[in-house]
């Protein structure tokens, strides 16, 4: 990964949609990467189909790339082991989701 802060023009916007060398670069990661990270399932974008050079992803695609290139640096998981973790984590959010709604 990249040590390189984040050039202006790649500055995060919420409400934005990122090509596959935008969110490459964003995230100091090779865009051979988030392509092959997009081909195993863990990033999703905004819509799907398509070819690889149109692909679009937001705000949440970046914060996914960032996360799986966190736990491949830091803890060296593999791909079935970022799988579980990810779905863990999905799992996770929904039931934060549900108890918000459940309060309300």
């Amino acid at each position: 990964m990249s040590t390189d802060p984040i050039p202006s023009e790649y500055a995060e916007d919420p409400d934005s949609a990122y090509t596959i060398d935008v969110i490459a670069a964003m995230a100091g990661v090779e865009v051979t990467t988030v392509v092959r990270y997009h081909e195993q399932g863990f990033l999703r974008p905004v819509q799907p189909g398509g070819r690889r050079d149109l692909l679009l992803f937001d705000a949440d695609g970046l914060r996914q790339l960032r996360r799986v290139e966190h736990l491949r640096a830091t803890c060296g998981v593999n791909d079935a082991g970022l799988r579980l973790i990810l779905a863990l984590l999905e799992e996770v959010e929904q039931l934060r989701e549900e108890r918000r709604r459940m309060r309300h």
